[in-house]
């Protein structure tokens, strides 16, 4: 999820465990704890493309590292306040309680969307996605800065409590989306005599009724958006399909054991295995600008001249400042769709 949202819900849960003489560290370290795990964004190479997505949503998101984040949170807010600003009135166990709870809900909420969140390593290394909700959604991000800031200004924990219920409810409504839009596409793909090997369900940004779908068939991915308003049966607007790949065979000339090679391996676990071939390169099929359509929002390029190279990482480039005014237009029956464009490295 955005910064936004992440800092604030650290923030609501660490309040609704506060009191009045409390509140002021439970915000501030509650925050600060929601915001932590996603310093993984540091960890760069000027010279393996892949490295920032291999380590994004890796050991700091990781269930196991919850008690250590909070450490290292709780001790930099000690630090500020107790040595540098000389405020001795907020002590480390009580700031290291906040911290933790705002850093526990960082990982929890990021495996509720579609781009995959290492839970429970080094236990497990799967990419957990529950599918639940955009990565920005402002349906649930600006209620919950809301009620921080009122519980904050009331010191009032009861306020945070009714927050973090609306933002439950909220939540437990994308699941219920889900589970409509999967039996959907379910009932679409049986309708064309196919059988769903694997799915992935991608709700559109800002809202929880516009959903991307892409399923697999026969080595192939089928993609459609579903248009799920509540109260209301579910309606599809279809896409097209494309060939699945397989990482191991494809581009067979750059060799199995080549640095290219491992790199199609990452990207292709970065990806869930919903890899393509596309305009040259190789795309990720879980995103796109449009949720109808077939072009990724980012891929790779390989060098198959220098296999020894690592691969370009980059976006594809798509119509500019449409994808709002798509999912717009699809909630209201009423889109026209662009053609695709190529990579950007």
């Amino acid at each position: 999820m955005d910064p936004f949202t992440q800092g604030a819900l650290g923030g609501a849960f660490s309040q609704s465990f506060s009191n009045k003489k409390t509140m002021a560290i439970a915000c501030f370290a509650g925050i600060c704890g929601g915001l932590a795990p996603d310093l993984d964004i540091v960890i760069k190479s000027s010279t393996d493309p892949l490295l920032s997505i291999e380590y994004h949503r890796h050991f700091t998101h990781s269930i196991w590292f919850i008690p250590f984040g909070g450490a290292l949170v709780a001790t930099a807010i000690w630090l500020l306040f107790n040595k540098i600003l000389k405020r001795k009135s907020w002590d480390f166990i009580t700031i290291f309680k906040f911290a933790t709870l705002g850093y526990a809900t960082h990982a929890t909420l990021d495996a509720c969307t579609s781009y995959g969140t290492r839970l429970f390593w080094p236990l497990s290394n799967a990419r957990v996605t529950w599918d639940s909700i955009s990565i920005i959604d402002p349906l649930v991000t600006i209620p919950l800065i809301v009620f921080v800031i009122y519980s904050a200004k009331g010191k009032s924990a009861k306020v945070a409590r009714i927050g973090m219920g609306v933002f439950l409810f909220y939540m437990s409504l994308g699941f219920l989306q889900n589970a409509r839009v999967t039996n959907t596409i379910e009932q679409l793909a049986e309708s064309r005599g196919h059988q769903v090997e694997r799915i992935k369900l991608n709700p559109s940004i800002g809202n929880l009724i516009v959903w991307r779908t892409v399923y697999e068939y026969d080595n192939n991915y089928y993609v459609n958006a579903v248009v799920a308003p509540p109260f209301k049966k579910p309606s599809i607007i279809e896409g097209s399909s494309v060939a699945a790949i397989d990482p191991e065979k494809i581009y067979p000339e750059i060799g199995s054991d080549s640095v290219a090679r491992n790199d199609i391996r990452r990207f292709d676990y970065f990806a869930e295995g919903f890899l393509f071939e596309y305009q040259g390169g190789l795309g990720d099929a879980r995103y796109s600008a449009e949720p109808h359509k077939i072009q990724p929002i980012w891929g790779i390029i390989v060098d198959r001249n220098n296999p020894e190279q690592h691969v370009q990482y980059g976006s594809f480039r798509g119509p500019s400042g449409r994808a709002l005014d798509v999912t717009w237009d699809m909630m209201w029956g009423d889109y026209e769709p662009e053609p695709e464009n190529g990579l950007t490295p």
